[in-house]
């Protein structure tokens, strides 16, 4: 392409479409010619740090709390209500509290439960004589009839763990009940108030010890290592390739709450792989260790891609094909478009063109990657011609010369450029419908290619990237 423009006379200029093929040739290929290549590539790539995912989840807490008042009791009343508890000879009560809903905070996996409730007791006494009522029993009330019912405050604790199987652990309590308004029972001068409070404690205690065993037989380990095995399995990523994430280690933060949200953050070290190649391999490790950490938010990842040929040629083929370039008249239509190693670091790219002229294009030389510009130059790019059109093979002839200078020295790729111009579409690709009410969204907020290394086979590329990333549910999950 790019001698087609030089041999009729003018400066070449690299077009748009032509960067573009350069980019992705260097991207997932690299190779060579039968000269070889003088340039500095390594053989391999040094190790790098583990990258680290670390995605904070906010949790719609509306649907969360909905279903859980429902495990508490609008009321709670005293045994055989409406008969009375005789607790001793001489005394008989009775009681009903009716709750609040709940009001509810959470820091760092401390939850505090609060409700503000309203209670109504009934007392009677009586002379008891050898354990025996000896006298009528003198009754009296609160809250009954037209007198308004008491207040009483709830408060209770609960602290959750993840333990290292996967399974949730609650320690629920101390329970604290304080009345707002005492119960006198005028008629024979007793504060019943007390007895009122320690039944509503007992019952408010044993719910406790029903939520603790309730959360110790919640068990996350299928659900959280399904995901974990999700990570050793190559994922689709479009016209990408696949990508495997190679999990090492799993982090869960603290659990918060405000504005009706739930908020914890969830992350991972890896060693995250792209490439063509869409076949598992067996028998990989998939128990990770669990650590329970402050809770983070952010991406900071190495991955390191690998491309055959033929994956390359077909990414470049389906982006190029039919595509129609207009130059001083003159038409020219790209018909497709392959890439292959041939040793040494180099690389040559067949480009098939017709319309006002036909015939085919090599294009040669060694990518060089100059990760601090951002840069991937052909510095010894080199070019031949196939045609059985005359035009072209006398263009050949006389400015064959002119052609080289053109194009050497010019045949780079703005790495930078390149990424600012796509990163909508990059940002497009981290947002995702997770399923169950969760979404996934983000922002890449740097991306830079730190290595290449063309082989006859494959290609090889380290990228780096930094990245926020949140996940959003509804709640309905459970």
């Amino acid at each position: 392409m790019t001698f087609i423009l030089a041999f009729t006379g003018d400066k070449a200029r690299i077009p748009t479409h032509l960067a573009f093929l350069i980019f992705a040739i260097c991207l997932v290929s690299c190779s060579s010619t039968k000269k070889i290549s003088s340039f500095n590539i390594p053989e391999s790539f040094p190790p790098v740090p583990a990258s680290d995912f670390d995605i904070p989840i906010r949790l719609n807490a509306k649907p969360i709390l909905f279903k859980a008042n429902f495990l508490v009791p609008n009321q709670f009343f005293s045994d055989g209500w409406p008969n009375y508890v005789q607790p001793s000879c001489d005394f008989r009560y009775k009681y009903r509290f009716v709750r609040s809903a709940f009001t509810l905070t959470c820091t760092s996996n401390q939850l505090g439960i609060q409700m503000i409730g309203t209670y109504q007791v009934a007392g009677a006494k009586c002379i008891c004589s050898l354990n025996k009522p000896v006298s009528p029993w003198i009754s009296g009330s609160c809250g009954f009839g037209q007198e308004p019912m008491r207040r009483v405050s709830i408060n209770i604790t609960s602290r959750l763990n993840l333990l290292p199987n996967f399974r949730l652990q609650a320690a629920t309590g101390p329970v604290k009940v304080v009345a707002q308004d005492r119960c006198y029972v005028s008629l024979f001068s007793s504060d019943v108030t007390q007895q009122v409070l320690d039944s509503i404690r007992a019952a408010v205690t044993s719910f406790c010890s029903t939520v603790d065993a309730t959360v110790a037989g919640m068990d996350l380990s299928g659900l959280l290592q399904r995901s974990v095995d999700k990570g050793f399995t190559k994922v689709p990523i479009g016209k990408y390739g696949y990508v495997l994430v190679n999990p090492t280690s799993v982090r869960v933060g603290q659990l918060n709450y405000a504005k009706d949200s739930f908020s914890i953050s969830v992350g991972l070290s890896c060693t995250p792989q792209l490439s063509s190649d869409s076949t598992n391999q067996a028998g990989a490790d998939r128990r990770v260790p669990v650590s329970l950490v402050e809770n983070r938010d952010n991406v900071s990842t190495f991955i390191d891609a690998v491309y055959d040929y033929d994956f390359i040629s077909k990414l470049l083929s389906d982006t190029l094909r039919n595509r129609v370039f207009d130059y001083k008249g003159r038409t020219i239509v790209i018909k497709d478009a392959a890439v292959k190693g041939t040793g040494h670091h180099q690389i040559e790219v067949m480009i098939d063109f017709a319309g006002t002229n036909k015939g085919r294009l090599y294009l040669r030389g060694t990518p060089v990657l100059d990760t601090t510009k951002q840069t991937i130059t052909l510095p010894d790019i080199s070019y031949s011609l196939e045609s059985g059109d005359l035009a072209l093979k006398i263009g050949k002839s006389l400015f064959s010369n002119k052609i080289k200078k053109t194009i050497r020295g010019r045949s780079y790729l703005d790495v930078n450029a390149l990424v600012h111009t796509n990163i909508g579409y990059l940002d497009s690709l981290l947002s995702r419908d997770l399923g169950h009410g969760a979404t996934l969204s983000g922002k890449i907020r740097d991306l830079k290619v730190t290595g290449l290394i063309p082989e006859e086979r494959l290609v090889r590329m380290r990228i780096y990237a930094k990245a926020n990333l949140e996940i959003e549910s509804n709640g309905n999950f459970l």
